[in-house]
Order: structure tokens, then C-alpha cells, then sequence
């Protein structure tokens, strides 16, 4: 299995940012502060993705189709009572 191919890249922090990453160090929440930033890109990148998928659920929504049809004979089936 080939590697992703990595990029170094420069950033600039102010004070209060390095504070932040350090503390993800510090509190065993990253392991370096290469990880926090890296977390940080992962935690972008499902906001990405849960944002891609509101769009496109509130698009079905706007049509009237169902987001997941293999779950609608669900809202339609018996089901006991909770009282």
C-alpha cells in the first residue's frame, strides 16, 4: 500500500494559537503539536463532510424524497405501545 505523499508547509501562530496547541500536548489530547494541528485539519474535514451531507439532505427534502428509503417501511410498521 503506497503512502499519501506529505507536504511540509510554514504557518505563523500567534501567542494565544501556540497556547492552544500546546495545551493539546500538554493535557495528552495530541502527541506533538504536529498532531493538534493535524487533528484539528481531521476535525475541518468532517465538518466538511457532515455540511456536504445537510446539503444534500435538505435537497431531497426540498423534492419530497426520502434520505434513506431502505428505512421507511420503519415509519410505517406496528409497533408496540410505550405506555
Amino acid at each position: 500500500m503506497l503512502k499519501d505523499v506529505t507536504t511540509q508547509i510554514a504557518i505563523r501562530l500567534d501567542g494565544t494559537e501556540l497556547a492552544a496547541l500546546d495545551a493539546e500536548v500538554a493535557q495528552g489530547r495530541a502527541a506533538s503539536r504536529s498532531d493538534a494541528v493535524r487533528r484539528g485539519i481531521a476535525y475541518l474535514q468532517r465538518a466538511q463532510r457532515y455540511r456536504d451531507e445537510e446539503v444534500r439532505l435538505v435537497e431531497l427534502a426540498r423534492k419530497g424524497e426520502s434520505a434513506y428509503p431502505e428505512l421507511d417501511d420503519m415509519l410505517t410498521a406496528d409497533h408496540p405501545s410505550l405506555g
